[in-house]
């Protein structure tokens, strides 16, 4: 068995483990990037520019294109069938992202130096988030995380399509349309 398998493998335990539906392993190019992704968290998501993993100070679409270029695998992970009440609790809302950080962090120490995570939504690692008192934030002003070494931008603040790309990875993904629909979320955990 190879380093990547033995580590995909061992990923894909923990993650299910840990509330994971489902873990694919994709091809990194296989991954859409799109400005109107962007665009979409500028105008119309009210944690713009309140969190340190959203714009504008996630990475750009064409930052995240190239970095995508630098790697040829990763783990696509669902966590589906979630309540969206459920999400609310911060026992739920702040475990999807701890598990993906322990994922990059699990096979960076494996050997795989490059791991590096991206999760989906706004950042939950703290009650209120520094950002958000700013008047004029810049790129500058993300130093002031209280959690640089966990957060991680989401997938759609860094212009990824998730919708394209997890319905491109055989996944199955819908708008949620009323509160009482089940929530279903993506992380990408990018490998070598």
């Amino acid at each position: 068995m190879s380093d990547l398998d033995a580590i995909v493998k061992e990923l894909t335990a923990y993650a299910r483990e840990n509330g994971a539906t489902a873990v694919k392993l994709i091809k990194p190019q296989d991954v859409v990037v799109a400005q109107w992704v962007r665009n979409k968290c500028q105008y119309g998501c009210r944690h713009y520019g309140k969190r340190f993993t959203c714009p504008p100070y996630a990475p750009t679409p064409a930052e995240t294109a190239e970095i995508l270029a630098d790697y040829n695998t990763a783990l696509l992970v669902e966590f589906a069938n979630l309540p969206r009440e459920k999400l609310k609790e911060p026992q739920w809302y702040n475990k999807i992202p701890k598990v993906l950080y322990e994922m990059e962090r699990m096979a960076f120490l494996s050997g795989f130096q490059k791991a590096y995570c991206y999760k989906g939504g706004p950042c939950s690692l703290c009650a209120k988030c520094p950002a958000e008192e700013l008047e004029n934030p810049s790129i500058f002003h993300a130093k002031l995380c209280k959690q640089p070494k966990e957060a991680r931008p989401a997938m759609e603040a860094a212009g990824i399509d998730v919708y394209t790309t997890v319905r491109r990875a055989g996944f199955e993904l819908h708008v949620v349309r009323e509160r009482s629909d089940v929530f279903k979320t993506f992380g990408l955990v990018l490998l070598e």
